[in-house]
């Protein structure tokens, strides 16, 4: 009994030293396969990330850059004013505006046609038109030269041209409230009932307020100032602008013309007030 002890116990350590040394050899062979398969796992997804961002880049659409705003705008509106009874009137104006503008020069042309009729006899008649260049110079300087017509016969002037050179300023440059004021020198030639021309030297003030109310309501004022040595003209203008859809928009104006000289029997003040339908292009 005590021999098989003995003999046994140093073949039971030689086979666990053997077990051990096996079971650390491949441990260690095992090893270096794992690390040397990481990389070559790591570039597969990398690579496969790169197919994939691939894949989308090629797929989507870039998005068509926004186009370039015109450099036209205007506004065209009509209204036709009709009553019948114990005395029939009639009134019809049509105004519009043109306008171009590339970097610092601008252009706009302006006209204005109004007749009053009452009992098929012409009470009123007044035909107006206007055009303007100016050049930027900076945010709020800038210098223009406007030519303007004028032709008011129930206020007697047949015919008024006037040429005016001047500065101007953004005083307000928005968003809300905008508002320009203008002074300026030039001349201008009228030509009488009577066809009796008359030149003078003139000196020019003006400017135009406008408030955004909101996006579909602006109301503006405009002033036009005349003084020669023979008359004085102020023509102020109100006018409420209304978004009816799209670009189509309805407009009430209010509009004064002074003349500080008339012939005999007419009146220095003439005011009119009117309701227009109109469509307008363009950039506000």
């Amino acid at each position: 009994m005590s021999v098989l002890p003995t003999v046994c116990l140093p073949v039971f350590r030689a086979a666990l030293l053997l077990c051990l040394m096996l079971g650390s050899g491949l441990a260690q062979a095992d090893a270096p396969a794992a690390s040397a398969d990481a990389p070559a796992a790591e570039a597969a997804v990398h690579d496969a990330a790169e197919s994939g961002a691939a894949t989308d880049n090629e797929g989507s659409t870039p998005e068509p850059a926004p186009p370039a705003p015109s450099p036209w705008r205007g506004d065209l509106a009509l209204g036709v004013v009709n009553t019948s009874g114990n005395t029939r009137t009639r009134s019809v104006n049509v105004r519009g505006a043109l306008e171009y503008r590339r970097s610092r020069w601008g252009n706009r042309f302006s006209a204005l046609a109004f007749s009053g009729t009452r009992d098929g006899l012409t009470t009123d008649e007044r035909y107006s038109a206007a055009n303007k260049t100016d050049l930027q110079f900076d945010e709020h300087n800038y210098a223009y030269t406007n030519l303007a017509y004028d032709n008011d016969r129930f206020a007697g002037v047949a015919e008024r041209y006037a040429l005016t050179l001047g500065y101007g300023r953004h005083v307000l440059t928005g968003p809300i409230h905008t508002l320009d004021v203008e002074t300026g020198l030039g001349a201008n030639r009228t030509r009488d009932q009577d066809d009796i021309y008359e030149t003078a030297a003139i000196a020019t003030f003006g400017g135009k307020y406008v408030w955004a109310i909101s996006p579909n309501a602006e109301f503006s004022q405009t002033l036009r100032t005349e003084a020669g040595k023979t008359n004085i003209y102020v023509n102020p203008i109100s006018a409420l602008k209304l978004t009816i859809v799209g670009n189509l928009f309805a407009t009430f104006n209010h509009e004064i013309r002074y003349n500080s000289q008339v012939p005999e029997d007419t009146r220095h003040v003439d005011q009119i007030s009117t309701i227009n339908l109109g469509y307008s292009f363009g950039t506000p």
